[in-house]
């Protein structure tokens, strides 16, 4: 399970099946475009570059979708998880190049308890805390984006409750009615969404938990945990 603007709070495949028939300039037959044939077309359909095809280390996902981020430009750095997020940490680059066209990369080198920082045109920094590269496994990394505002949503076991619906007051007013996504991620079109007074979270079968400040919303700024 991947974990991961602040402001007031501060507050972490598709395939293409490509089966259509062209027919033979030179002898006159039809020839098919194989399916397979993974990065030339996925550079057309992308428009850009991509990575190696060869199996990665690590996937990056959309948080808003779910979906690997295909072809992408990155940067993947290694800091110590000793480190507090958001100060200036000694880091290591571990990537520096295109995600393939299934999202995924190699690390140069295997992770033991880190966080990967991902850096990326379109999203925010983020994080995957306390990575660990294990034989046959890819690690699940989800950039989030450079606008407005999200939160996780998990139960008191940390799993993710996906497809929840989840209802925010302030006082009487609903300031918003969400569902979270297959990520377990909901979002805000605000930066600071939550300003002023506290806010009320009701959520079908849990307890209503109240937001007061950051340090209710986990280490991240970012976790909403349901009680049942």
């Amino acid at each position: 399970m991947t974990t991961p603007g602040r402001g007031w709070f501060l507050l972490l495949s598709v395939g293409l099946c490509a089966c259509v028939t062209t027919k033979d300039a030179v002898g006159g037959g039809d020839s098919r475009l194989d399916e397979d044939k993974t990065k030339e077309d996925a550079v057309k359909v992308a428009g850009r570059s991509c990575g190696p095809d060869a199996p990665g280390d690590v996937v990056l996902l959309d948080s808003r979708t779910g979906g690997p981020v295909t072809c992408l430009a990155v940067t993947v750095t290694r800091e110590p998880m000793s480190c507090p997020v958001g100060t200036e940490c000694p880091s290591e680059v571990l990537f520096k190049g295109f995600t393939s066209a299934k999202g995924q990369l190699k690390l140069i080198a295997p992770v033991e308890k880190s966080r990967l920082v991902a850096v990326a045109d379109g999203f925010a920094p983020s994080f995957l805390s306390n990575a660990t590269s294990v034989k046959d496994r890819v690690l699940e990394l989800e950039l989030m984006p450079a606008d407005g505002f999200w939160l996780k949503v998990l139960d008191a076991e940390g799993n993710y409750l996906s497809d929840t619906s989840v209802t925010f007051k302030q006082g009487d007013d609903v300031i918003a009615q969400l569902r979270a996504n297959t990520l377990a991620n909901v979002f805000f079109t605000q930066r600071q969404p939550f300003a002023g007074q506290p806010v009320t979270v009701e959520s079908p079968g849990y307890k209503t938990v109240t937001i007061s400040s950051v340090a209710d919303l986990g280490e991240d700024g970012h976790t909403l945990t349901l009680q049942k």
